[in-house]
């Protein structure tokens, strides 16, 4: 299934970069955010991504669940930290920050 995100910027024909330019975040953020369902902890990056995507915050998460079982959750965590040669605690540091306020960037 795609991810709300990914046919929102689909839709609007922008490849990841462009919206993570337009958004003012890093490309890793979104690339977090579509393959691995890690959405960001900072309302602020939801809504500059929502906004670079014309649509309401609540938007983005309309193809989630409202809740996850932790084995669900670790294993996107372990899955991404391992594909995107990083660890699990770091991706949740950087899930935790908002890239273009001095948090860690990513890509």
């Amino acid at each position: 299934m795609m991810s709300r995100v990914r046919e929102l910027r689909k839709k609007l024909g922008l490849p990841v970069d462009g919206l993570a330019h337009i958004a003012g975040v890093s490309q890793r953020t979104i690339i977090l955010w579509e393959k691995y369902g890690l959405a960001p902890r900072s309302e602020k990056t939801i809504e500059k991504i929502a906004r670079a995507l014309g649509v309401e915050p609540d938007e983005l998460f309309a193809d989630q669940p409202l809740f996850l079982p932790l084995g669900e959750i670790l294993g996107k965590f372990e899955r991404a930290a391992s594909e995107l040669g990083t660890t699990p605690e770091e991706l949740m540091v950087e899930l935790d920050s908002d890239p273009v306020d001095g948090g860690v960037s990513g890509v």
